[in-house]
């Protein structure tokens, strides 16, 4: 089958007109024969423009182009088109914005040399470009959401935004990257339950509000990363802790609160956590420093992961005392000094202490002087001579327990007097 091909005329006559061409080709370009063609759409180059950029200035537009006819031999002329050609202008010495027309230079490809080819026309010309003022400044981003949260759930604020990097950096034409105020971030989603985290695209906003097209400034990233909450919502219910203390205890006392709940929002984890809690508990009272009536203010504690968007940040507790628990005045002189330092002597300058007492009247009959001890504690003391006025404990003893009478603990003071010896 190999010998049919070989001695196919086909083949022959294709190899023969082959060969001619190259043979052509071959004669022309020894005997000197040219040929000619218009070579347009040839680039300017410029050099030059790390000076430009030195002195804050930089080329804007489109680059010049440039036409050239030529003549050259065949082979040569192949070589020779809009790529090939380098046309340049140097700008290094230009100091101000404004538009130029320089001179340009053309030059031949590597391989081809100035005595193979003929420029008919263009070799030398001006081309017309402009040089205006550079700038490079650092803008503001901003980032609006335009979705929506699922039901128990709610987005965060404008000021909640985090951007990487945080600002953007903009370089251009100057009157061009003045034109900016900031950059605009816009996300979006529906029924959202998760936080946004991700790459997004942005838009420069003029000093008008509006946004700007077309301008032709480079920026240091093309996509902001952009971190955004969606925070999960509950309403928590408030509470305090009633401490038994003088003859009250939760048997006998309650309170009322100015408001019963707090909605929070936060992460889903901090949110469920205080969930799983029941409430908030936003004080423990004790009972032997309040009486039937007080008001006490607290504000109230959330932690750093959680958000208060009910818009009050405290609370008023009013404390009920049932009728059945009574007050009686008992006074003492049974008070006696404990850790006095050593090297010193305290005297007792408060002979009789009179001290509140609160229970039922069945065991407010019983109480005497005998049943209170009042005892001071030195161990803190200045020691120094003089006369102190220090906190005094108060007990009850051998007369019912907590839960029925006890000391009111109104700040009880006594003053000794603190000698050496």
């Amino acid at each position: 089958m190999g010998k049919k091909i070989l001695d196919s005329r086909v083949l022959y006559i294709l190899l023969s007109v082959f060969l001619a061409v190259i043979l052509w080709f071959y004669v022309t370009s020894l005997d000197g024969n040219e040929d000619s063609k218009t070579i347009s759409g040839i680039p300017v180059s410029f050099v030059g423009v790390e000076a430009l950029e030195q002195r804050n200035l930089m080329i804007v537009g489109d680059p010049p182009r440039v036409a050239v006819r030529v003549s050259a031999a065949p082979m040569v002329l192949a070589q020779l088109d809009s790529q090939s050609l380098r046309v340049t202008v140097d700008v290094s010495q230009i100091e101000e914005a404004s538009q130029y027309t320089l001179a340009y230079t053309v030059s031949l490809p590597t391989g081809v040399s100035a005595n193979q080819v003929r420029f008919l026309s263009g070799q030398t010309g001006n081309v017309t470009f402009t040089v205006a003022r550079y700038t490079s400044r650092e803008v503001e981003i901003r980032g609006q959401f335009t979705g929506t949260a699922a039901d128990g759930y709610m987005t965060g604020a404008s000021d909640d935004f985090v951007f990487t990097p945080q600002t953007l950096t903009v370089s251009g034409q100057t009157d061009q990257v003045n034109q900016i105020d900031h950059v605009l971030v816009t996300v979006d989603g529906e029924n959202l339950t998760q936080s946004i985290n991700g790459d997004y695209p942005y838009q420069f906003i003029g000093v008008d509000g509006e946004p700007l097209q077309d301008l032709n400034v480079e920026t240091s990233s093309d996509t902001i990363h952009v971190a955004f909450p969606i925070y999960a919502t509950a309403e928590i219910p408030l509470e305090v802790t009633l401490v038994t203390g003088a003859g009250a205890s939760d048997r006998n006392a309650s309170y009322t609160l100015s408001q019963s709940s707090i909605l929070v929002a936060g992460s889903s984890q901090a949110v469920a956590a205080i969930q799983e809690e029941g409430a908030l508990t936003v004080a423990a009272i004790d009972l032997a420093t309040v009486r039937d009536g007080d008001t006490l203010s607290y504000n109230i504690p959330l932690t750093d992961e959680l958000i208060n968007i009910s818009g009050f940040t405290e609370v008023t507790v009013t404390i009920h005392i049932d009728d059945e628990l009574e007050t009686k005045t008992v006074e003492t002189d049974n008070i006696e000094v404990i850790n006095c330092p050593q090297g010193w002597s305290a005297k007792i300058l408060t002979q009789v202490l009179a001290v509140e007492v609160r229970g039922t009247p069945e065991l407010l009959a019983d109480v005497t002087a005998e049943n209170i001890m009042v005892s001071v504690d030195l161990s803190e003391i200045n020691q120094a001579p003089g006369q102190y006025s220090e906190v005094a404990t108060v007990y009850l003893h051998s007369v019912g327990n907590e839960e029925e009478i006890g000391v009111m603990n109104n700040g009880y003071e006594v003053v000794v007097e603190l000698t050496r010896g």
